[in-house]
């Protein structure tokens, strides 16, 4: 039942859009200075606008794009034509251009992000940074003058391949890097993380750092007051397609943890209840038992059962334990299981009468 629950809830999720749209993309603004054709709500799209692509990402990045400007506004149209402040950044890449169009969703460093205006020639999108991803995130660190490139990836497709896991693009928090080292052509990082997620990372299981789908190796977690980290290792190809490798100690990475360990603790939350509830009527149900056997109940006289406390399915259960009238016995009298008379398969012949002769 738990894996049917988990399963539904995971494609459902998959299906479900999760585009973070910070503020109306604007219409006027070209982007790079580039005299090429510019994609906006008001002027008409070469790029396909019809797609199968939804906002789940698979992890296996496409391309290592370029930061071209980060830029803070107080002049952004939010959906009532009131003036905002808002974030925007404006990103270069070729792969995930392909396909694209005005609201589809773009995963930069592990973050979904939504492209509210394209440059076809200049091979520039942008895009809009909420508050919560500045604060969930490393994004707003990557200003132009640092000359660091971003992960990218498009949104995966309806029954296409996955070859890493489902990543939701919704990073958890941000890890620092606390060591690497190489182990033959292996390069291994070890990243502190924040307590609160731990829980959710798991030898052998699946994480997204900066947008990659990468396996945990080892975990370690000493509780909110101690050092909790978590290593995992890049093979020698994923060394040469990711940004990974040119961060040091000290930098910080986007994480965010395998959303099925999500899914699980809340289904285990809401299943736990009913399973405590389930064991607390069995315990009384074997202690009745025991009583109308003539046995000494294992409850403490403090921990009495209350048979007239209904949990769960109590009607159906006391009706069960009752005597029928005619099995009441005498005080004397006590009632042994392994006594008791059944019902004999020859009064069940088809051709058996009732005792006025009318058919059974």
């Amino acid at each position: 039942m738990v894996s049917f629950i988990l399963g539904t809830s995971l494609l459902l999720s998959s299906l479900l859009p999760h585009g973070s749209h910070a503020f109306a993309p604007s219409s006027t603004h070209r982007v790079g200075g580039s005299s090429g054709p510019i994609i906006s709500p008001s002027s008409p799209s070469k790029i396909s606008t019809t797609t199968t692509r939804h906002n789940m990402f698979t992890g296996i990045i496409e391309e290592m794009g370029e930061v071209i400007s980060l830029e803070t506004r107080d002049d952004m149209t939010l959906w009532d034509g009131s003036k905002g402040k808002g974030t925007e950044m404006v990103l270069k890449g070729d792969i995930v251009l392909d396909g694209a169009y005005l609201g589809c969703s773009i995963s930069v460093n592990g973050v979904c992000l939504t492209a509210t205006e394209i440059d076809e020639d200049a091979k520039t999108f942008k895009v809009g940074l909420a508050p919560e991803t500045l604060r969930k995130t490393n994004l707003g660190t990557y200003v132009p003058e640092s000359q660091q490139l971003v992960n990218m990836e498009r949104a995966s497709e309806i029954g296409g391949r996955n070859s890493g896991h489902f990543v939701q693009g919704h990073v958890d928090n941000v890890g620092t890097i606390m060591d690497q080292w190489i182990d033959e052509n292996s390069l291994f990082f070890k990243i502190a993380f924040p307590y609160e997620f731990m829980r959710y990372v798991v030898p052998k299981g699946f994480i997204a750092i900066d947008g990659t789908s990468l396996t945990v190796c080892d975990v370690h977690s000493e509780g909110e007051d101690g050092e909790n980290w978590f290593t995992f290792m890049l093979v020698e190809y994923t060394q040469k397609k990711i940004i990974l490798p040119s961060k040091k100690v000290g930098d910080t990475v986007n994480v965010e943890v395998d959303v099925l360990g999500k899914y699980s603790e809340q289904a285990w939350e809401a299943f736990v209840p009913k399973m405590e509830a389930l064991e607390t009527k069995v315990k009384q149900l074997e202690a009745r038992l025991q009583e109308l056997e003539g046995g000494d109940s294992t409850a403490s006289s403090t921990d009495k059962v209350n048979y007239g406390e209904p949990i769960g399915l109590s009607d159906v259960a006391a009706a069960a334990t009752a005597p029928a009238p005619e099995q009441v016995k005498s005080d004397t009298e006590k009632w042994v299981r392994a006594e008791q008379t059944f019902i004999n398969a020859d009064d069940m012949r088809k051709d058996r009468k009732n005792t006025d002769g009318t058919e059974w």
